[in-house]
């Protein structure tokens, strides 16, 4: 046993030897395959700790070497060999089952630390490497202030230039980047390391530069690790570059400039350095050298091609090119004249030359309007007579646009006299009302058409003498006089033959001469009885006399002066005299003569006849007491301030002014008081009482007392503190239009303060208020308003202390804005009536129409009257226009308050008869009511038919029991006459007011029931004539259950209506419905409604088709007319099919056994349904049977 332990251990420790040489084997290799390379920061002066880690840590205990080694400027040396470091700030970790091998570098340096350090594990006995870490530690030191080299770099246009950037002391190196200011854009450099602190890194920048870069700025920006992200260090150059002249020329190229005006041709060059001077060329040749070339009063030499150079000493000279385009209007020439016979044809070239060429070329003749040839410049007359003599004018018309200018039109023409051999014709003399100024010149002138050519002498002569006054075409009177009176011929002729002679009469007449004027001044003492002043004047023809005063005619109207004309004529010229007087004298004067002071004034008294006017003037003055005439009688002024009063008289002599307060005289002191008193014009005065510094014993009321020789007067004029103002008065209306009315007043005190604001109220008819701020204008404008719309003004006034009352209000009506007249609509002449008729078109305007006719002269005469309209009561208008049948008729619309504000006028067509105005009229409104009555009808009536289709089975039952009852009805009813009517009573009930009655009665109109029923009674004691069975049924009261016009849960106001039935409704009726003219249709409202309460409520119901065409043929027996023996007085014999149910038998109301629908549904024309249409003036009332035989009645209430 003990060999067999010893033997298991020796494997055991076998084993164990081979497992740890496997593992060391292993580690080995892995150590070979472990070459790590890692970086590290760490700031100057702070600690890092390099670290190294074996992978296999068991490789520590093989016996091989671990250090650290340190690579700088191309040398190595070892820092630390196991746990031994040779530096005092270096210090390593060694811990060998981790495989950790630490070194840790205290207080770090560039000099000492930055560089490549190596961790390595050399092999026992080989020396190879079995594990090496490099750190490449860098010892960050922030870059030192990037310099950009040139510092002000100045380049030439189209030169590179290189701008470099360096930055020294940093570690590790660090980046340029170059920018252009104001982008973020990296530009294009190139950069070169220093590869270490002590050397400098640069970055070049290369430019081309141009124009635009001149005053750009390019930033230079450096950065390392040893700075944040936010950290960065930039310089700033600005690049100055000297680039080679840019002109511009103008100022518009080509420059058009009108010819003879001043052509302006400027030259700016854009240059660095600046040009000193440009100069100007034109064809070579040397101009000047000024920046603006001015040429004076350009001419067609001058305009061409001018050429601006410009040197900025760069070496390149630069140039530029302008044109002057001179502008000018068509220069037309023809020849002057052209002389033909008759029968010749004329062609006569015309020419134009023009900048821009012309863009119409015309022929005109001077008198002839008619004579046009256009788009040609050579005149064609072919086979030329008389009547083409005259001058004939070649225009030209071009558009000159100069720079800077509004296009214009140029004309240009140029006149040719063709003269056509030939007599002269017809000779007329002007003027044709020859009238001469005694002691003028007068001229009198003779001419022929055609005037003749060659050109014809002129035979003057009088009526009293056949001698020769003169041969030329004019004659001339040099100082007319009466003598020179009379009748004056002339005769053309030439060598071709004589024209005809014509006469003209001479008047002569003598301008007015004042034989007895005014005196220049007249002095006269107020009081002063029938004074007048007298005028006397000669002239012919017989002058008119005007009085003036103050330049304004005297109006004898006025109650205030008289005026007094005497004629007379003197000799065979009957010259006229004309005397005129002036009274003072009327009944507005104290005793009807006496003079007033307001009679100063200067008077003149004017004649004036066709030949001249001439005026005799006085000044006339009133000597009478002082007045006032000044209308304020407050002043307004606060404490402290200076107050001034001013008084206005008027008096002759002069007045003398004293002011008093209370009954204290003021003397003018000069300290407290002072006084100026000052002549005005028309012998007014002014005294003007000056208050300096007002106190509260200021206050008060002051006396203006004004004396002369004769008398004195006294005026009061209240000084107190500034306050409200007072309203205004006099408000009136100066100018309204269509949407502003234009209002002035009369201002009342200010209470004190200048500018006072006013404010304007307006009120409609309906109460609504608006407000207008006037400011201080007045008049003042009140916009906008709605056109055609009252108003009731208002208006008061403002300041900083309040507000015054209102004034007294006024009315006012805004325009109408014509072009919302609508235009009348199917105006017809009914020439069988003479009467005109039209349709209105809806609107909110108050208008009336103006008819005007157009007899056989073509004149158009308004109607006398106007024909008030209001399209919001009427839709329609008819007018007779008298027994007269005019050509034509013509309508418009006008203001009923501006009859001159008015629409368009539409013309009226002639008819035999007009159509039917109701058919035309019927509006929107009525159309949608029509078809809304349709829908619930119909919706009602399918109702009623489900309603019958649920009762049917249930009323089988009792048919045996409904015929029986038949049979005894029948014998009852044949033994009566027709059921009396009925009249309700008890109620308080609109129906019992007669109005019920008289739309009964109405022969008018077609009865309620005329649709519904088939008993053939005539209505209100009228027969029901065929033609008249239109089933239109007219409600001009409410047969509703209802008290007051409907109930209030009713419908009544829905179903009140009227239906317009087809005027051929008979041709579809069954042969045994034809009209007997003793047959009374049976209403069932007089006669009690069948007994049915609430019948009244469906009896404005129109008839169903099937009730008034199938029904008729299935039950032909049950819808004969109520005559027995055709007696229509006859017992009423009432076949009853099923009586068991009254619904079917009612006069409008449906079938509800709905037995003979498929036929009468496929038989009904649906042209002969009944319209309807609204009636709103129906009333209501109860229907109550009050003496009928029982019945079985069953009341059906939708």
């Amino acid at each position: 046993m003990d060999y067999q332990h010893l033997s298991l251990h020796h494997h055991r420790r076998q084993r164990h030897a081979m497992a740890k040489l496997l593992l060391l084997l292993i580690g080995v290799g892995l150590a070979r395959a472990n070459n790590r390379e890692e970086v590290a920061d760490v700031r100057e002066g702070q600690d890092v700790t390099l670290k190294c880690r074996l992978n296999n840590p068991a490789l520590l205990s093989t016996g091989g070497q671990i250090y650290w080694m340190r690579q700088r400027n191309g040398e190595k040396d070892n820092v630390a060999i196991a746990d031994t470091p040779f530096d005092p700030n270096y210090k390593v970790d060694l811990v060998q089952n981790e495989g950790r091998y630490d070194l840790t570098i205290s207080h770090a340096t560039y000099e000492r630390d930055n560089g490549m350090f190596e961790c390595r594990f050399k092999e026992a006995g080989t020396g190879s490497d079995l594990h090496t870490t490099t750190v490449n530690l860098t010892v960050l030191i922030p870059p030192g202030s990037p310099r950009v080299d040139p510092e002000t770099p100045t380049a030439t246009e189209g030169q590179p230039i290189d701008l470099v950037c360096s930055s020294q002391g940093g570690s590790p190196d660090p980046q340029i980047i170059w920018y252009r200011s104001g982008s973020d854009q990296k530009l294009q450099s190139v950069l070169k390391p220093g590869g270490g602190r002590d050397f400098a890194t640069t970055s070049v920048l290369t430019i081309n530069p141009g124009k635009d870069d001149d005053g750009a700025q390019y930033r230079c920006v450096i950065w390392n690790r040893a700075l944040t992200d936010s950290e960065k260090m930039e310089a700033v150059v600005t690049l100055s570059v000297n680039y080679y002249p840019r002109i511009t020329i103008g100022p518009e190229n080509p420059l058009r400039v009108e010819l003879d005006q001043t052509a302006v041709l400027t030259c700016s060059a854009d240059a660095k350095p600046p040009v000193s001077n440009v100069r100007w060329t034109r064809g070579g040749r040397f101009i000047g050298t000024v920046s603006n070339l001015k040429i004076e009063r350009v001419s067609l030499d001058d305009a061409g091609r001018y050429v601006c150079q410009a040197d900025n000493g760069l070496g390149r000279l630069r140039e530029a090119e302008v044109t002057l385009d001179v502008l000018y209007g068509p220069r037309v020439s023809v020849i002057s004249s052209k002389d033909v016979d008759e029968g010749e044809d004329v062609i006569i070239s015309c020419n134009v030359t023009a900048n821009p060429a012309p863009v119409t070329i015309e022929w005109l003749k001077e008198g002839d309007d008619s004579f046009r040839q256009n788009g040609i410049d050579i005149l064609r007359l072919n086979r030329v007579s008389a009547v083409n003599q005259g001058n004939y004018v070649c225009r030209a018309v071009n558009i000159l646009n100069p720079t800077g200018g509004e296009p214009s039109d140029r004309v240009g023409n140029a006149t040719v006299a063709v003269r056509v051999r030939h007599a002269p014709g017809k000779t007329f003399i002007t003027p044709k009302e020859a009238i001469a100024v005694q002691g003028e010149q007068a001229t009198l002138t003779c001419g022929a058409e055609p005037p003749g050519w060659p050109m014809p002498t002129y035979r003057w002569w009088r009526h009293d003498s056949d001698s020769t006054l003169t041969l030329g075409a004019n004659y001339t009177i040099p100082r007319a006089s009466l003598t020179d009176e009379g009748t004056y011929y002339c005769q053309p002729s030439n060598r071709l033959g004589k024209g005809t002679h014509a006469s003209v009469r001479v008047q002569v007449h003598q301008p007015p001469r004042i034989l007895e004027e005014l005196p220049k001044t007249a002095i006269h003492r107020i009081g002063k009885t029938d004074l007048s002043l007298t005028c006397r004047a000669q002239g012919k023809p017989e002058p008119s006399i005007r009085w003036l005063k103050d330049d304004e005619e005297i109006n004898p109207a006025d109650g205030l002066y008289n005026i007094l004309v005497e004629q007379s004529s003197v000799g065979q010229n009957t010259v006229h005299t004309v005397q005129s007087t002036l009274q003072f004298r009327g009944p507005h004067r104290i005793n009807d003569n006496q003079l007033l002071p307001t009679d100063r004034g200067t008077y003149k008294c004017v004649f004036k006849n066709d030949a001249r006017e001439v005026a005799s003037s006085q000044l006339l003055r009133v000597e009478h007491s002082p007045i006032t005439v000044h209308k304020a009688n407050k002043v307004a002024f606060d404490l402290k301030e200076d107050a001034e009063l001013e008084c206005r008289m008027q008096a002759y002599p002069q007045p003398r002014f004293q002011w008093s307060l209370g009954p204290n005289f003021i003397e003018s002191d000069g300290t407290h008081y002072s006084v100026n008193d000052t002549a005005l014009h028309d012998d007014v005065y002014a005294s003007v009482l000056t208050i300096k510094g007002v106190t509260e014993a200021d206050y008060g009321s002051y006396t203006c007392k004004g004396t002369n020789t004769l008398g004195e007067h006294k005026t009061i004029i209240t000084l107190q503190e500034k306050g409200r103002p007072e309203h205004p008065t006099n408000l009136h209306i100066i100018n309204q239009g269509t949407h502003f009315i234009e209002l002035a007043w009369e201002e009342s005190f200010n209470g004190g303060f200048a500018n006072t604001l006013f404010y304007v109220q307006a009120e409609t008819m309906t109460g609504e208020m608006m407000s207008h701020d006037c400011q201080t204008l007045n008049p003042c404008t009140i916009q906008p308003l709605p056109q055609q719309t009252a108003f009731k003004l208002r208006v008061k006034a403002g300041n900083m202390m309040g507000e015054s009352d209102f004034s007294e209000p006024i009315d006012a009506t805004t325009l109408i804005d014509v072009d919302t007249i609508p235009e009348p609509e199917e105006v017809y002449f009914e020439k069988s009536s003479n009467t005109v008729s039209f349709r209105v078109l809806p609107t909110d305007l108050i208008l009336q129409a103006q008819i005007e006719l157009r007899d056989g002269t073509g004149k158009w005469t308004p109607m006398e009257n106007m024909v008030p309209i209001n399209s919001g009561a009427q839709d329609h208008g008819e007018v007779y226009v008298g027994e007269e049948e005019p050509e034509e008729i013509r309508i418009r619309f006008c203001s009923i308050f501006v009859e001159t504000s008015c629409g368009n006028y539409r013309d009226g067509t002639k008819v035999d008869y007009r159509p039917s105005m109701p058919t035309q009229t019927m509006s929107m409104q009525y159309m949608v009511a029509i078809i809304v009555g349709c829908v619930v009808f119909v919706a009602l009536v399918a109702l009623i038919f489900v309603c019958c289709c649920c009762c049917r089975r249930r009323n089988n039952k009792l048919k045996n029991k409904t015929a029986d009852m038949e049979v005894a009805h029948r014998s009852v009813v044949t033994q009566q006459a027709p059921p009396p009517p009925y009249y309700t009573v008890g109620m308080d009930n609109k129906g019992l007011d007669g109005s019920m009655d008289t739309g009964l009665d109405d022969p008018s109109k077609t009865a309620i029931y005329s649709s519904q029923q088939y008993h053939n009674y005539s209505q209100n004691g009228h027969i029901n004539n065929t033609q008249n069975n239109n089933g239109m049924g007219y409600m001009d009261n409410s047969y509703s259950n209802s008290n007051n016009g409907g109930s209030v849960n009713s419908q009544d106001s829905l179903w009140q209506v009227k239906g317009h039935g087809d005027p051929q409704m008979t041709t579809h009726m069954s042969p045994h419905m034809s009209q007997d003219s003793r047959g009374y249709q049976y209403d069932p409202m007089v006669h009690g409604g069948y007994g049915i309460s609430g019948y009244d409520d469906y009896s404005h119901y129109p008839a169903s088709g099937y009730q008034g065409h199938s029904m008729m043929e299935d039950y032909p027996g049950s819808r004969t007319n109520y005559a027995a023996n055709n007696d229509p007085y006859n017992a009423v014999h009432k076949q009853r099919k099923r009586v068991d149910h009254i619904d079917g038998d009612v006069s409008g109301m449906p079938d509800p056994y709905m037995e003979h629908y498929d036929q009468g549904a496929a038989e009904m024309n649906p042209e002969n349904k009944p319209q309807i249409s609204f009636d709103e003036s129906l009333e209501s009332g109860y229907s109550t049977p009050n003496s009928r035989n029982r019945r079985i009645i069953r009341e059906i209430i939708v």
